[in-house]
């Protein structure tokens, strides 16, 4: 994947799907996160949780999840149930 940002927003190229997604911060948080390795979506939401500006933010693992699908829907990771 190709990384570009401007400000609080992000674009991203997928090579493999000759795709370019817009996402806001938290989004591309989320997607390094995952470019990194396999990562719970609890573990994500205590990364997140870490930001001064998210570290209030109620329901943390819910917009986790929500991300991870919107992800899986555009093809930029797999969802794995254990």
């Amino acid at each position: 994947m190709h990384w570009a940002s401007w400000n609080d927003e992000y674009v991203v190229f997928d090579e493999g799907s000759g795709q370019t997604h817009q996402m806001d911060s938290v989004r591309a948080f989320v997607l390094d996160r995952l470019c990194d390795g396999r990562q719970s979506p609890g573990k994500l939401a205590i990364d997140l949780a870490s930001i001064p500006t998210l570290a209030d933010t109620p329901n943390l693992t819910d917009l986790v999840e929500t991300i991870l699908n919107e992800f899986c829907g555009h093809g930029l990771v797999e969802v794995a149930y254990a």
